[in-house]
């Protein structure tokens, strides 16, 4: 036995649940072996499903305070529900089915549900905030979903937690994707742009393991799958230099089956990959996914001089304004451009709209609200005030009326479908609307139908607006027939395409 190997403890001292509900020794497989041989202070693992990062990572923290005196680590759990799984099955069945002969080594003088602290003055702590302790070992486990869910955790997990733990310290933050913004998909972001060399102790060191990477993800049986996937299969293996074999493309290609868009989230092959989720908590990101798909975000303008330009604005009183500018044609909703400010007031975007974007507008759709001002100046509201200083122009002004929250999301996700962006002027609108998404119920453990305010809430609603203003267009017959000119411009584009 030799007890200063690490690898050698890992390999023999403990005793897991595997997937068929049997005690068996803990061994480490490749991925876990390559963390353990290439932590740094700092690390993030983003990981495909099942790879036992995760079994891993508590283990790790378990044998670190068993074997080094007076040490605190902590580990962050999403939910309390997942906290008591991580104490229970994995910290606790390795504690309690040590070998009697051994067992002195790990000496418990406190146990209780959520922290376990040894004869050696070291502790460990499983709780959904660390907070009020310092700790310099910590563990943030499936911080993506942390991060979808509660954003507010979230950043108290990174302006707490992680900044108490010293420089060097060691931070492991392992986690699948889930959704396409956050701390977590920033972080992943800017190491994987960054990449591994010559890092600082505070710059995260990142980890990414694809499905190929486990063993059991294959299939022998024979699979039928179309040729998008047999492609698909091919980029991976250019952009990796690795060989997918036949009973891997097996198994994906089942998977992708049952899992739909969500194969990706579940089980990526590569980084981007792993925050392209339809997840039921955003509610645009996957219409914006297929405007990509469709051919319908362009990086040259669709501009038409010819045609009049509308605008449509959310008016952020105290918070963003945005406004987006916006032509109908053949049935397509062309965005054209946007732009977005703070605590500025009716003169200035009224400036800006004639002098900076010298647009021929035909009509501006103010929200329903603009009707109303900062109680200090009661005399005016906004849409009078842009009725004043756009009189000496044709433009009109039409405020819209309130709509029931939800119907007015499902109706931008149905015009979604005829919009076409130019991405090289609104990339960041763009952007943002697929960042939208619902209100996490920690209680329930579901989303509720209702919207997370936060930045990408001023551009969803300008776009809600954008398209309550259509309708209207539509409505009053300026614009009939948009549904059938509009399949086809599109008929019309693919004819190019091809």
């Amino acid at each position: 036995m030799s007890f200063d190997s690490k690898e050698w403890r890992m390999n023999n001292l403990y005793r897991i649940i595997d997937r068929n509900s049997d005690s068996i020794r803990f061994e480490l497989n490749s991925v876990q072996k390559d963390v353990l041989h290439n932590l740094h202070n700092r690390n993030i693992i983003l990981k495909a499903r099942q790879l036992g990062m995760s079994t891993f990572a508590v283990l790790y923290l378990l044998d670190e305070v068993i074997f080094t005196k007076n040490l605190s680590a902590g580990i962050v759990s999403y939910s309390l529900e997942h906290a008591q799984h991580i104490f229970k099955k994995i910290i606790g069945h390795a504690l309690d089915s040590w070998l009697p002969k051994i067992s002195s080594l790990a000496e418990v003088t406190q146990r209780s549900a959520r922290e376990v602290t040894f004869a050696n003055g070291s502790s460990l702590r499983v709780d959904t905030t660390l907070r009020g302790g310092s700790y310099p070992l910590v563990l943030v486990s499936e911080f993506g979903k942390t991060c979808a869910r509660n954003p507010q955790k979230a950043e108290e997990v990174i302006t707490g937690t992680l900044q108490a733990v010293p420089a060097n310290g060691c931070v492991i933050i392992e986690s699948t994707g889930e959704g396409n913004s956050g701390f977590y998909v920033d972080m992943v972001t800017q190491s994987s742009q960054r990449g591994n060399e010559s890092l600082s102790n505070l710059e995260y060191k990142l980890f990414f393991y694809n499905w190929t990477m486990e063993p059991s993800y294959v299939l022998h049986d024979k699979v039928t799958y179309d040729v998008t996937l047999t492609d698909y299969f091919d980029k991976i293996e250019k952009e990796t230099g690795k060989k997918i074999t036949q009973p891997q493309r097996n198994w994906y290609a089942i998977q992708s089956k049952v899992l739909g868009d969500k194969i990706k989230q579940e089980f990526p092959s590569n980084v981007s990959e792993s925050f392209l989720s339809s997840s039921d908590a955003y509610y645009f990101a996957e219409s914006i996914a297929k405007a990509y798909q469709d051919n319908r975000c362009l990086y040259t303008s669709i501009y038409d001089a010819l045609l009049p330009v509308y605008v449509a604005m959310d008016i952020g009183l105290n918070d963003l304004t945005v406004m987006v500018f916006f032509q109908l044609a053949h049935g397509e909703i062309r965005i054209i451009d946007y732009y977005e400010d703070k605590n500025k007031d009716v003169p200035f975007y009224a400036k800006f709209l004639l002098q900076d974007k010298k647009y021929h507008y035909h009509t501006i759709f103010l929200p329903h609200d603009s009707v109303k001002r900062d109680p200090l100046d009661i005399d005016n509201s906004y849409e009078r005030d842009f009725r004043r200083l756009f009189s000496s122009t044709g433009t009109k002004f039409h405020v819209l009326k309130k709509m029931d929250k939800q119907m007015q999301i499902s109706h931008a996700r149905i015009k979604l479908d005829r919009c076409v962006f130019n991405v090289a002027k609104v990339k960041i609108y763009v952007d943002m609307l697929s960042k939208y998404r619902k209100k996490w119920n920690e209680s329930t453990g579901r989303y509720l139908d209702e919207p997370y305010h936060d930045v990408s809430s001023n551009y969803a609603d300008c776009h809600q607006y954008m398209c309550q203003g259509v309708h209207h267009l539509e409505t009053i017959g300026s614009q009939s027939g948009a549904l059938e000119k509009h399949k086809q411009a599109v008929e019309s584009r693919n004819r190019r395409v091809l």
